[in-house]
């Protein structure tokens, strides 16, 4: 057993030291096997944190993924939330917001909620959408991610992965029921998002999906205006050509 663990320990068995804290701190460094032995001593697997933050949490964000499966084992609340000032945000969305697909995978082995929202919204399928982690969303789509989910202002993980011209995330999305005409609270589309940023492939696939060429934002845009704003010609003669009114 190396210097820092002993000294670990021997804090704890002092009582110079919560039980917590050291946990939460292996956990964010990965350190497995202090993790290990501070749980064997009697360390509590779900104690809190500022901002209710779990060691599990930690581990998550961080990616992990070896002290992740420790933690696990020793029963760590997998669906645990944040709690303020923090938005609710589980283990899985931060590991899904991060890319970690490995443990996004052992989170929902073990029970995840595929479809927990932080309080704004916010879900582990909006996260991978938004930033194009393809396995991730599928991971998530096969184990009952709702593609329709919105954050509070009205964004889905179709709009996210639109904006970005993440176009295979667009196709998984479509096929598992996304909405292709949902709009967000000012009226956008993800087309139009799609549009905006240049990104034909996903307007050809929003298109073939039956999204509104001519449908409306709030301000009055529309996804052929988006395009021309921008200048992305060939986006706006795509959409002229199937029928974009001005």
């Amino acid at each position: 057993m190396d210097r820092v663990l002993v000294a670990v320990l021997a804090l704890l068995l002092a009582g110079c030291a919560s039980a917590s804290k050291p946990l939460a701190q292996a956990a964010l460094n990965g350190d497995t096997a202090t993790v290990q032995a501070l749980l064997a001593q009697g360390a509590r697997v779900n104690g809190r944190g500022p901002a209710g933050i779990t060691p599990l949490m930690l581990a998550s964000q961080r990616g992990h993924t070896e002290t992740v499966g420790a933690l696990l084992e020793a029963k760590a609340d997998v669906n645990a939330s944040r709690g303020k000032p923090e938005d609710g945000r589980t283990a899985l969305i931060d590991a899904a917001w991060g890319g970690h697909t490995e443990i996004v995978r052992l989170l929902l082995s073990r029970g995840a909620d595929a479809n927990a929202r932080a309080e704004s919204g916010a879900t582990a399928l909006t996260g991978a959408a938004l930033q194009g982690f393809a396995v991730i969303v599928d991971l998530l789509l096969a184990k009952g991610a709702d593609p329709n989910l919105k954050a509070a202002d009205g964004r889905t993980p179709l709009m996210e992965a639109a904006k970005e011209g993440h176009t295979a995330v667009v196709e998984a999305l479509l096929r598992t029921g996304a909405e292709v005409n949902a709009t967000n609270a000012a009226g956008v589309t993800a087309l139009m998002l799609a549009a905006f940023g240049g990104h034909a492939d996903a307007v050809t696939r929003l298109l073939a999906s039956g999204a509104d060429v001519n449908v409306r934002s709030r301000a009055g845009a529309t996804a052929l205006k988006a395009a021309t704003a921008k200048g992305h010609t060939g986006v706006a003669e795509l959409l002229r050509f199937v029928g974009a009114n001005e």
